[in-house]
């Protein structure tokens, strides 16, 4: 019990020394926003049918229309309401970036605390699959799936976990490995003491903290890449409600229509850089040398 209250008492001051920092505010202030639009869509969304891909009866006449009072973003080349498609890829994007995250994440840790704890073969093994995968790109893993079963969501997300998790391990391994040669965790080994007891004592958590904060600074890199595979005709179909399909479909018209690709364009943007300042802010408490590169811009 008093482990879990010293944990919870770490975590509750990281917390109120983050909000004293101006960049966790400004990342944390438009990660939320983001969610609440998300979250909102069906119910703040001025035409939800069309956000979803629903072809409005008067597409021919609406097609293409610039940014209006009733279209606050235009509408796009089949005539949907852009703000609508905009506000619904946002949940899309959210979707995204837990699934593979957390479950990247997951894997990772085990993985790499295996390989770190269990010497020998196993390390052998598992350090040789983390750099196999760490070396296949994720679009060719979208181009396998989407080849082999079609399109979906879940081809982006099984082509990102395939490749993310072994990012994930490397790093826990790293941190895992220096913690296992320390001299408390030899001695409770030489002691008898269980493996895993071990390992969730010791090893996990002084390991997972580190991780958690790269995971966060990774939403935005993840998000990125998500969108560059729907981008290119990957992913999820078309009609989907998704930023980098709708950019897509307006790719072809970007000279006469460029708020098709702009507005889903800027929401990407920010969203990824949400959660790197979010990342970066907590990541300054692990490595202090971050603090000076930051006060060159805060």
């Amino acid at each position: 019990m008093n482990s879990i209250e010293a944990n919870i008492r770490g975590a509750a001051y990281l917390v109120r020394k983050q909000f004293r920092k101006a960049r966790f505010k400004t990342g944390l202030a438009i990660v939320s926003v983001i969610i609440i639009l998300a979250l909102l869509s069906p119910i703040i969304a001025p035409f939800p049918e069309e956000g979803l891909g629903y072809i409005p009866e008067n597409a021919v006449a609406k097609a293409r229309l610039p940014p209006n009072p009733v279209n606050i973003f235009g509408t796009d080349t089949r005539g949907r309401d852009l703000f609508s498609r905009v506000l619904f890829g946002a949940g899309s994007a959210l979707v995204e970036i837990l699934i593979v995250v957390l479950t990247s994440l997951s894997i990772g840790i085990i993985i790499g605390v295996s390989a770190a704890y269990f010497k020998g073969v196993v390390e052998h093994v598992l350090n040789y699959l983390i750099e196999l995968f760490v070396s296949v790109p994720a679009i060719i893993i979208a181009l396998a799936l989407r080849l082999a079963i079609g399109p979906g969501l879940y081809v982006v997300i099984l082509g990102l976990i395939t490749t993310w998790w072994s990012w994930y391990a490397r790093i826990t391994y790293i941190y895992a490995r220096s913690i296992v040669e320390m001299d408390y965790v030899v001695l409770a080994r030489l002691s008898g003491l269980n493996s895993l007891k071990i390992i969730y004592r010791h090893v996990l958590r002084n390991t997972i903290p580190p991780v958690l904060v790269q995971a966060v600074t990774d939403m935005g890199s993840v998000l990125l890449e998500a969108t560059s595979i729907n981008f290119i005709g990957l992913g999820v179909p078309l009609n989907s409600p998704e930023w980098g399909v709708i950019m897509l479909e307006g790719l072809p018209v970007i000279t006469i229509a460029p708020w098709i690709t702009m507005f889903p364009g800027i929401f990407l943007l920010i969203t990824a850089l949400g959660f790197s300042l979010i990342g970066d802010s907590l990541r300054e408490e692990l490595d202090p040398r971050m603090r000076r590169r930051w006060r060159l811009w805060f």
